[in-house]
Parts: structure tokens; sequence; C-alpha cells
């Protein structure tokens, strides 16, 4: 480019700044899903930018989104949350599990808490976002959870007739209103929102790949399926997705065996990078509060394999060197060989300086294996 056309530019950019972004700094950084397995796949978590989470009832969207709120308000400085209740299935039990802070009264959100933002009309919804972001003078980072696009209405359609209101594609026009208004503000000034919607019709997925294109979508729309930076959708759970307190009896038994978990399994229908179309399961641990009911715990031995700091032969597990040079101050009495998976976790869990360790190694160092 001559300096002429340099010159010619840059009075553009200076005469439209109100217009573009080119004049300011991206800001970036990763926000764990809660599961080391998916966060590998994830290149090691979600960034700024839009995300969406689809799937039918009962899959865990919601529990899923607020785990990932909940490690960005704990680990990146100066974010805020703003959930918004679009339907009602925010319960106290969920909050509960999910270890995010919620206020409910504006002098009350402060760093580090959700504000519940109650409405389900669209312009309210959209107006109080485009608010936030643009009249950002302290800076904040925004996670934003819709819960659920489903749920939003216009003001146009409360006024109309059932019959009225049923004539319109008011959930694709109102995604696509939403994404061209505030897609680049999203990710440039580094705040998350996560859109949450149920399974409706057909999302088509790369129609060339050997992976099953799934007979559902979500609602919302070509606009949502186009902006997302990750569609991930959560499936619904079956008999074969227990987790028995005795793994190797079939059968659950409320006393004698009784189920205390299930395995999620998320597919990545849509990424920036080469995961899609991967479905990957991770473990779930009933009865947990405080935002700690994914059992990384469990998750840790596959990445031990993954590390090779463990080799396995039959059913012995060989424990290597290296790994015991790199836990010895947190546990100095790991044997050579233990016998049997089930062993090598129930050893891991029971010493909690160990678990602990290895959980913020493995998150620290996840993006070596990507």
């Amino acid at each position: 480019m001559s300096d002429k056309d340099s010159e010619l530019l840059e009075k553009f950019l200076k005469e439209k700044k109100e217009d573009h972004f080119n004049f300011e700094e991206a800001i970036d950084y990763k926000v764990s899903s809660g599961s080391l397995q998916l966060d590998l796949m994830l290149n090691g978590g979600f960034n700024p930018g839009l995300h969406r989470f689809v799937g039918m009832n009962e899959g865990g969207k919601t529990s899923a989104s607020l785990e990932v709120m909940k490690n960005m308000l704990n680990d990146t400085p100066g974010s805020k949350g703003f959930y918004i209740k679009a339907e009602g299935r925010l319960s106290n039990e969920m909050m509960k599990r999910s270890g995010v802070r919620f206020v409910f009264s504006a002098k009350e959100w402060v760093e580090g808490t959700c504000f519940v933002f109650e409405s389900n009309i669209y312009e309210v919804v959209v107006d109080a976002m485009h608010t936030l972001v643009e009249k950002n003078e302290d800076k904040f980072k925004y996670c934003f959870i819709l819960d659920s696009v489903d749920g939003l209405i216009s003001k146009q359609d409360i006024e109309k007739s059932f019959y009225d209101s049923n004539k319109v594609a008011g959930g694709a026009v109102i995604a696509a209103n939403f994404m061209k208004r505030m897609s680049i503000k999203l990710t440039k000034r580094g705040h998350m929102a996560i859109f949450i919607s149920q399974v409706r019709a057909d999302i088509k997925i790369d129609p060339y790949s050997k992976a099953p294109v799934r007979q559902t979508s979500a609602t919302g729309g070509n606009a949502l399926l186009h902006f997302a930076n990750y569609i991930i959708e959560f499936e619904p759970r079956y008999r074969g997705d227990w987790i028995l307190q005795d793994a190797s009896k079939k059968i659950p038994c409320p006393k004698t065996n009784p189920i205390i978990g299930h395995w999620a399994k998320a597919t990545i229908k849509k990424s920036p990078n080469e995961k899609t179309n991967n479905t990957v399961p991770y473990p779930i641990r009933y009865g947990r509060t405080g935002g700690t009911s994914i059992w990384v715990e469990k998750e840790i031995i596959d990445l031990l394999y993954m590390w090779e700091f463990v080799t396995k032969k039959g059913a012995w597990i060989t424990v290597g060197e290296e790994f015991k040079e790199l836990v010895k101050d947190y546990c100095s009495d790991i044997p050579e060989k233990i016998h049997g998976e089930a062993n090598v976790f129930n050893f891991i869990e029971e010493n909690k300086s160990l678990s602990e360790f290895l959980i913020n190694y493995f998150k620290s160092n996840i993006t070596e294996l990507v």
C-alpha cells in the first residue's frame, strides 16, 4: 500500500471511529468448561464471544452454562455474571449446586457475583445487554447467560392473538437482529454470552463428515448458527449413562448399589478448531454443591495415560518415576504398581492434596495435548 493509500485509510478510520472497532484493543482469555476432557476439545476453554448450548430437556445445558460462569467469575479478574431468566428453570437447588453467588438487587451486584434478570421480553433483554456493554465505564467483563432463546417474545407479539403470534418466526428474527447489534462488541471487548436453546428441527452440520448427522436442531434460526463460536449439544441421559457405586454390578439398587452419578455427553456441533462432531463424555457426581458436580477426579485417570505418567499391562497400572517426582510434595507413598483402575481412582480421590494438585496441574497444562 502506498503512502497516499495509508494516509487515506488512516483519515477514514479516524473520521469513522464511532462505526468500527479497529482502534479498540481486543480482550482475550480462556474459561474452563469445568471438565478436563471437554477443555481438551475446546483448546483449553471458551473464549469471549457467543456460544450456544443446545439439547433436549434434562441434558444439562443450564448446569453446564453455570459451570462456565462460575469459572469465569472465579478465574477472570474484573468479571460479573448476568443471568437472564426467561424461563422458570433456575431453582434454589440448582443455584446451590452451581457455586455461583447470585444476587437479585442491583446494589449487591459487585465483581464476582451474578445478577438474575427476570424478563422474557426480547426488546428489554437486548436493551439490558446493550446498555451494559456500551456504558461499561468500569471495564467489567460480563458473562451473559440467556436461558433460554425459546422463552423470548417481542412486545409486539405479546399484544397479538395466539394465532397471529404463531405465524411469526419470532426466534429467528430476534436472534438475527440481536447478533447484528452485539456480535463484534461481545468478542472484541471481552464479554461472553451463552445462549441456551431447546432442540427442535434439523441442525445442519458437515454433510461430508463420517459422523452421523443428528436430526435435531435448536431454535433461533441461522443467525445463531452463523455467529456462535461454539455450538455444544448436550445429549439426554439414558440408563447406560448411570455411574453406580459398584461398577462391577450392572443393576442399581437404592440400598446396596445406588446410582451416584452419570456420564454427561457433549457433542461439539460447531467449533473454530478441528474438533467439530466430536462427542465428549464427562462424569457428574450427585450430591455435590458449590460448583463441584463435574467429577474431575474421575477424569484424571485418562489424563495420566495421555501424559504417559502411568502405563497399563493387563489389570496392573505401573506408576512412572516422572509422576512420582512431580507429586512428591503431595504424596510420597505412591506404590509402584496398583491393581485395577478403580484402585487408582480411589487412591487419588482419597488423597485430597494430591487430587487438587493434579486437577490444577492438568488445567494449567491442558493445551499441551491440543
